[in-house]
């Protein structure tokens, strides 16, 4: 098979804003503060989003609204958000407000949800950048796998009662807006409503969850990383693939995809002890720039106080602790590492097919003839640039190139990353 056309990940280096949010924004400065046009009070968004769905018990779980509000007091009066920044997290917020409210009534009126068995479920773990997305994508044309689709991860009992809308009609705006606020957000990553999408997407309604730190700058608020904070949020992915299965009526080897899992590889298979891990690699000069220009342009669209210099060396500290716990983990057995393959980013885009035929071979997944011809046609409609270039400066992020792979030398070495000169 011919090589796959990498697209080329490199954001623009200035941050400006299209006129259109300019102008929107300014109308919080000319009332003087965002704040007085769009409220975030923790108890009117609750208010609100039980008198739209008519109900009042959201969980028995009651530490979810202390990690609820805090969330919401730190965007209401430390996150510095602008007028459209608030506006998003306000429809955010009661969305999944809305969502933990009617899931929490559907578990009510149907208590066998919960005798749901997920089996060997397959994620995919491995830094941003490393090629998860796109092996997410391919994996999902495997007619043996359940992907969670970026629609039923917002909407997973559908549009609310009396919305004369599609579930991917009502998910669109958080799924496909952020390329029209910022016009090059499409080349750093494609997000669409009927794409399968991460894990982080459907945990939100658990507002400790990783989303929320992804989408803003929550390092000052206390209780996030806390092993019961961790609980929470893997009792409410299983929760939610439950009542996937359940409404699907039939069991389902569920596809699962988040660089967050890396972080938390006990927890993942303390909750789902048979699951299969496929773990990403790439030379860390191409995903740790990369990965930290993302996730300041997520906070930036959000709010103008975002400072892109620190981005860097805070992104290659944490990449280092969770690479080498993983790695350490591994080793010492802390995890089952007959659980988990290995596949490499150059590999994957030199030939897909052969490299994730492998990868199903080593965790004993059965391949599928059909993917043969699936993966090339899925990688047909993927050109090289179809969304234009993702550029940016590692010296803008704070990032001196020439040090970044000595400091990720141990775990080059041991998983014999290939470095890549181009």
């Amino acid at each position: 098979m011919a090589p796959v056309n990498e697209q080329p990940r490199e954001t623009a280096t200035d941050l400006a804003h299209p006129d259109w949010v300019r102008r929107l924004n300014l109308f919080g400065d000319a009332v003087g503060d965002p704040n007085r046009l769009i409220s975030l009070d923790a108890d009117e968004l609750l208010a609100v989003a039980q008198q739209s769905t008519g109900l009042t018990d959201s969980s028995s779980d009651d530490d979810w609204e202390t990690g609820y509000r805090q969330l919401v007091e730190h965007l209401d009066a430390r996150a510095g958000l602008t007028v459209l920044g608030r506006l998003s997290a306000r429809a955010e917020i009661i969305r999944n407000l809305q969502t933990r409210l009617r899931l929490a009534d559907y578990w009510r009126a149907h208590p066998d949800v919960f005798d749901e068995e997920i089996v060997e479920p397959v994620f995919i773990v491995g830094p941003p950048r490393t090629g998860t997305s796109i092996l997410l994508e391919l994996l999902a044309r495997d007619p043996g796998l359940r992907p969670v689709v970026a629609h039923e991860a917002h909407f997973p009992l559908g549009p609310l009662p009396g919305v004369d809308r599609t579930a991917s009609e009502v998910s669109e705006p958080e799924q496909e807006f952020w390329a029209d606020i910022h016009p090059d957000f499409q080349a750093m990553h494609e997000l669409r409503a009927d794409l399968p999408c991460e894990c982080v997407h459907f945990v939100q309604p658990e507002f400790r969850s990783w989303h929320w730190s992804m989408m803003f700058d929550l390092n000052d608020v206390p209780g996030r990383t806390t092993p019961e904070a961790n609980q929470a949020i893997y009792r409410f992915h299983r929760q939610f693939l439950q009542t996937l299965q359940h409404r699907d009526g039939h069991p389902s080897r569920f596809l699962l995809k988040t660089p967050a899992h890396l972080g938390f590889l006990p927890e993942l298979f303390e909750t789902y002890p048979d699951a299969l891990v496929i773990f990403t690699h790439r030379d860390p000069l191409k995903f740790i720039g990369s990965s930290a220009n993302l996730t300041g342009v997520l906070h930036w669209m959000r709010s103008d106080d975002v400072d892109l210099s620190i981005r860097g060396p805070i992104m290659a500290a944490v990449y280092e602790i969770l690479l080498g716990g993983a790695m350490q983990q591994r080793i010492a057995g802390a995890v089952p590492a007959e659980q988990i393959t290995d596949v490499h980013f150059r590999t994957l885009m030199a030939d897909p097919v052969a490299t994730i035929e492998e990868a199903y071979a080593a965790l004993g997944v059965p391949f599928h003839e059909s993917m043969r011809s699936s993966i090339p046609a899925y990688l047909e409609s993927k050109p090289k640039g179809k969304f234009g270039i993702h550029r940016y400066d590692p010296a803008r992020l704070g990032l001196d190139e020439s040090s970044l792979r000595a400091q990720f030398s141990a775990y080059i070495e041991h998983y014999g990353v290939e470095l890549e000169h181009t």
